[in-house]
């Protein structure tokens, strides 16, 4: 039986977080997270991209936060009789480690349905519970091998692929091109594409961008630097180049983000 001791959806934070468990926890922590945040795994700090979610089982150093406000996620507390254990174990997913399931939606929508049923008061809700959660579960798995190509013979490249999807958001300034990533993989430019879109739903070049214009807004709402300076540290040529990017991205400009930030504490 998977018992739930606490749950949240949706939840949203006001103000930058940092939370650490040094000894980790008593029971199971699964996060949904639905912000940009970041994680310390075997020490190193590492940045976490929306949809994404987080597994840490019992008695597991849990360090995570987010450095700017509106951190939001879905999170429940759990534990699991033996024989759950045993399945979980037997899934294709590793704790502590940031998982990108293909569907992260469908994810989060059970994640709302077992809050819900958690903070009711019907007289099956423990066994309803147990039900939800099985199937989160084995949907969180499902999604996992989707996005890993488990199904259609490629699984090993999607572990590399994660690894260097998690360097370019923790480098976003670096030099990267599609020519450099896929040769570290000894792959074609257009085979890498092929398969990066297929396990992120998105191209490298794009999440390249995303990172990038995430660096700038962090630095636009938390210093002073000027536009010029902030574009060459987050890995442009122009300024120029970096203005036209960050409007199209974000629909305004590095300047109006800033005073946005400012006063909304977006």
């Amino acid at each position: 039986m998977i018992k739930v001791f606490n749950c949240g959806h949706d939840s949203h934070h006001k103000k930058p977080c940092d939370i650490l468990h040094a000894n980790g926890l008593d029971d199971y922590l699964l996060l949904l997270v639905k912000q940009y945040a970041w994680v310390v795994i075997n020490g190193e700090k590492c940045i976490v991209t929306p949809n994404s979610v987080l597994l840490f089982p019992p008695h597991t150093p849990i360090h995570y936060g987010c450095d700017t406000v509106g951190y939001n996620d879905d999170w429940i507390h759990f534990d699991l009789s033996d024989a759950d254990t045993a399945l979980l174990d037997s899934f294709a997913f590793s704790y502590g480690t940031v998982l990108q399931p293909r569907d992260f939606h469908r994810l989060s929508d059970y994640a709302r349905i077992i809050s819900n049923e958690f903070h009711s008061d019907g007289i099956y809700r423990e066994s309803i519970i147990d039900k939800l959660m099985h199937i989160l579960l084995f949907v969180l798995d499902e999604e996992l091998k989707k996005t890993a190509g488990l199904s259609s013979g490629s699984p090993k490249y999607y572990y590399e692929f994660a690894r260097l999807r998690t360097q370019i958001y923790n480098s976003p300034a670096a030099e990267w091109s599609v020519s450099q990533l896929a040769g570290t993989l000894c792959l074609s430019c257009s085979h890498f594409q092929h398969l990066y879109s297929r396990f992120f739903g998105c191209s490298c070049q794009h999440d390249i961008i995303l990172a990038r214009i995430e660096l700038a807004k962090f630095y636009l709402s938390t210093t002073d630097m000027n536009i010029y300076q902030l574009s060459i540290f987050c890995g442009y040529e122009t300024d120029l180049h970096f203005m036209r990017q960050f409007k199209k991205y974000t629909g305004v400009t590095p300047s109006e983000y800033r005073l946005l930030a400012q006063h909304t504490g977006i």
